[in-house]
């Protein structure tokens, strides 16, 4: 009897992780106070709710605007990607093993910042 109780535990405890990592965390992302002029022209698009969901060694990454990225992991609870939004190359990082949880955009030629913690 014991045995089948701690394996039903056990199974619980699996899907409720498993559900965790699958429930996608929210952010709002916040221009840095130091991003120059030209890095503005990125905030109304990044300065929305955006979501991203764990899947085991990777992660999507929702933006507001209906765009998904895949990110991969490159450390534990570390997923990272580059993609271009709006012609503009943007590194992507977000941190589920931070508490908060983190998600920074960077944009390198001109120092652009974007960061968020999750809700």
């Amino acid at each position: 009897m014991k045995s089948a109780i701690t394996a039903a535990v056990l199974v619980g405890m699996a899907a409720s992780f498993a559900q965790a990592q699958s429930a996608p965390i929210a952010f709002r992302m916040a221009a840095s106070d130091a991003n120059l002029a030209g890095c503005r022209s990125l905030d109304a698009e990044l300065s929305r709710v955006h979501s991203v969901t764990l899947q085991g060694d990777t992660a999507l990454l929702k933006l507001a605007g209906g765009n998904s990225e895949t990110l991969k992991q490159t450390g534990p609870g570390i997923y990272t990607t580059v993609f271009a939004l709006s012609g503009v190359r943007l590194d992507v990082v977000a941190n589920s093993a931070s508490s908060p949880r983190t998600l920074v955009v960077t944009e390198k030629n001109r120092g652009c910042r974007w960061d968020a913690t999750a809700k």
